[in-house]
């Protein structure tokens, strides 16, 4: 209680410090600013106070000044006639007013050479000038003056060809065909009210009414447990929290604003099987694009912009929100055997692969720490180049790529979780999106083609599965990686994965029977499961 109590002192001290510091600073540039600059004097200050006097009457005298100077020089330059002279005295001052400036000007700027001589006569300075240079002196005198004889040509109208030649624009890059489906207008009877009422259409006892119950039972389990996860809200308002926790880490969304269908696609948990089914749904996907070679990563981002992570609660409340998941462990034996066993994919070797033996993996005494970075440069540099890695005697190939220990270790002391292993938490943010549909992998077959009966697609989408784990996960295989791992690092697992296991209702005890020093100490779980 004190420490909480020295804590808020502490920041009060703080904010006031920082306030006064502001204040300081304001003052020093008041001060230092000019009198006439000062913002307080004329904020304060009436419209009748000294300060604003003094400021209009000296832009007065300013404008008179240049008045003044512009009228001396129109008055040496100008010649005006007698006769026009006593006729313009003859005319009432406030008609003079009315007219134009340009119409006074025009006045006193001399029509012929009789004027000049007229002006002669009246006493003013002689000016011999003759044909030839009289005109360019009314021109450099009179810019805007225009000869008598000068003849105006007209221009000749463009032709059809000059038209077109300024009518053509650069052509824009080309666009995905039917791309962006932010800019299609979807169909009401795909909106989640019509799915609902469709579905509460049919009998009580029909497969798609049991299927949804199935699911509002779910999303309330989902929905009791997060109360029991997330802050309350006064602490997060105590605390500066803008965006909620947890909710950084949504970034993969997949919009499809078209059919209102909201996914969180989690990797190795059919994403790339239902990343396809959407792009059916929405009318991009084609059966051809397996045999071009499509890259689906760079396809579905052209087709669903990438939006910000703290905008996906916003921007999906009337979609229908869906998510797969999978047993977290399942999962992760799925991730190693695809990416990281006998370092299959050159990118995840280079990038963690060799990270994970060099950091987990136990070398000969004899091994120098710089003789390790040669040997560990030794694989990579062949791994990067897909080409066979036969190097006896090095520990980097022997095995080649990391264990599955190895493995599972530099996954629980990694400092950030890649998207493969993070936990569904963390991706997909359940407590945060409200998901109203969580479809299980292990049953993926019967609840995907009810949630694609659900809605209303089924004539439009073919079911498939794409990149299956080769040789499948039973029992047996999973047991063959997992008894390379202790009682104590299977249970480090369980704790990361905690809320997953709890959330989506999965349960670690077959693993933990799998595990190399089962029953022989008691366990001693330090879980929660529903």
């Amino acid at each position: 209680m004190n420490t909480s109590v020295e804590m808020k002192i502490l920041r009060l001290r703080f904010r006031s410090l920082s306030i006064l510091c502001v204040l300081g600073t304001l003052t020093l540039v008041l001060v230092y600013l000019p009198p006439s600059y000062r913002p307080s004097q004329l904020l304060l200050s009436g419209p009748d106070s000294p300060v604003v006097k003094s400021l209009q009457d000296q832009e007065i005298e300013e404008n008179n000044e240049y008045l003044i100077s512009g009228e001396n020089e129109f008055e040496d330059k100008k010649q005006v006639p007698a006769a026009r002279v006593s006729k313009d005295e003859a005319e009432p001052d406030n008609a003079r007013q009315n007219e134009p400036p340009h119409a006074l000007v025009a006045e006193s700027i001399p029509a012929n050479k009789t004027l000049i001589q007229t002006g002669q006569a009246a006493g003013e300075e002689d000016h011999p000038l003759s044909d030839a240079n009289e005109h360019d002196s009314y021109v450099q005198d009179y810019p805007d003056y225009t000869p008598a004889n000068f003849i105006e040509v007209m221009k000749d109208k463009p032709s059809q060809k000059d038209k077109d030649k300024q009518s053509v624009k650069k052509k824009k890059p080309a666009r995905l065909k039917n791309s962006f489906a932010f800019e299609r207008l979807g169909s009401p009877i795909y909106s989640p009210e019509a799915l609902r009422l469709r579905a509460l259409s049919f009998p009580s006892n029909s497969t798609l009414r049991l299927f949804v119950a199935e699911q509002e039972r779910r999303t309330q389990h989902m929905k009791t447990e997060c109360a029991g996860f997330l802050p309350p809200a006064s602490d997060i308002e105590s605390k500066g929290m803008a965006p909620p926790p947890g909710l950084a880490g949504v970034h993969n969304l997949l919009l499809d604003r078209t059919n209102n269908i909201a996914y969180c696609p989690i990797y190795k948990a059919a994403s790339t099987s239902w990343t396809v089914t959407l792009l059916e749904i929405g009318g991009f996907w084609k059966k051809d694009h397996h045999k071009k070679n499509v890259n689906l990563q760079t396809f579905v981002r052209q087709v669903y912009p990438k939006i910000s992570n703290f905008a996906g609660p916003a921007l999906t409340r009337s979609m229908t929100r869906f998510m797969v998941v999978r047993h977290p462990f399942e999962r992760l034996l799925s991730c190693y055997r695809d990416k990281f066993e006998q370092a299959k994919k050159a990118f995840y070797y280079t990038r963690y692969g060799d990270k994970m033996v060099r950091n987990y993996r136990k070398f000969p005494a004899h091994i120098t720490s710089s003789q390790l970075g040669m040997l560990q440069e030794q694989v990579r540099a062949k791994v990067a180049a897909g080409v066979p890695v036969h190097l006896p005697g090095n520990p980097f190939a022997e095995p080649l790529g990391p264990m599955f220990s190895e493995f599972v270790q530099y996954v629980l002391h990694a400092k950030h979780d890649d998207e493969h292993w993070r936990t569904y938490f963390e991706h997909c943010s359940p407590c945060h999106m409200s998901y109203q549909f969580v479809l299980r992998f292990e049953d993926i077959n019967r609840e995907g083609k009810e949630f694609i009966e659900y809605l209303n697609r089924t004539s439009q989408v073919e079911m498939r599965w794409e990149n299956p784990t080769q040789g499948g996960s039973t029992n047996d295989v999973i047991c063959s990686y997992y008894s390379e791992l202790s009682k104590k690092t299977i249970q480090e697992l369980v704790k990361k994965y905690e809320k997953d296991f709890t959330l989506f209702e999965y349960k670690p005890d077959k693993y933990l029977e799998c595990a190399r020093d089962f029953g022989r100490t008691p366990l001693e779980l330090d879980y929660k499961v529903a």
